[in-house]
Parts: C-alpha cells; sequence; structure tokens
C-alpha cells in the first residue's frame, strides 16, 4: 500500500526507515530520497515512526497484582 503518493513510496519502504532508528518524519524522507511534497502523508509517517519506537521497546511490563 502506498503510504505517500507523491514520491510512491510504500509502507514497506516507510517502516523500513522508521525502523532504522529515524526520529522524525524529515529523516524518514531523507532516508527514502524523497521530500514530502502536499504534506497529506506526514501524520501516517510519524504514526509509523512511533510504531517502531513501540516494537523496539518492547512489551510493557505488567503491574503487580
Amino acid at each position: 500500500m502506498y503510504i505517500c503518493i507523491c514520491n510512491a513510496l510504500r509502507e514497506k519502504e516507510i517502516e523500513a526507515a522508521a525502523g532504522d532508528d529515524a526520529r522524525t518524519v524529515m529523516e524518514v524522507f531523507r532516508r527514502c530520497g524523497a521530500r514530502p511534497r502536499c504534506g497529506k502523508c506526514l501524520t501516517d509517517v510519524a504514526q509509523k515512526i512511533e510504531d517502531a519506537r513501540m516494537i523496539e521497546a518492547g512489551p510493557l511490563p505488567l503491574a503487580a497484582e
């Protein structure tokens, strides 16, 4: 599925760039060799970065009962 139509960036490309320690939307675009154009994808790219951070952090510990 395409995340960024303007740059023809697919979900897997964005996820790979976000999972490669990118911390900002601009870093993801740089790693993909592109720049944001219309801006409609920015929230989706930011969400992919957040998802990658959650995966890196691992599961949250359960509270003791």
